[in-house]
Order: structure tokens, then C-alpha cells, then sequence
């Protein structure tokens, strides 16, 4: 079982997995700047309520 360091390394890792494939997918899809932020910052936030740090 993780402990709560664990926890924490792993979601903000995903977070920034998160961040590089949705920036890499938007590159080559020719997706606009904000609609690109707009998604990361949905995705994280769902990362963030379903791994909570408590």
C-alpha cells in the first residue's frame, strides 16, 4: 500500500504526464493554445479530486 509521500509523487507524475501528451497531441492537431489549457487544467482537476492529499 502507498504511503501519502508516494501518493503525492505519483499524482502530481501523472499530472505531468497529463500535461505532456495532451501538449504533444495538441502540437500535431493543430489545437488552439487555450482549449489545450482549458483540457489540462479539467484533466489535472479531476486527477486532484479523485487523489486527494488527506
Amino acid at each position: 500500500m502507498m504511503d501519502n509521500l508516494e501518493m503525492l509523487t505519483a499524482r502530481e507524475q501523472l499530472m505531468e504526464d497529463i500535461d505532456a501528451i495532451v501538449e504533444e497531441h495538441s502540437y500535431y492537431n493543430n489545437m488552439d493554445a487555450d482549449k489545450t489549457e482549458d483540457l489540462i487544467r479539467v484533466l489535472c482537476d479531476a486527477v486532484c479530486k479523485n487523489f486527494p492529499t488527506n
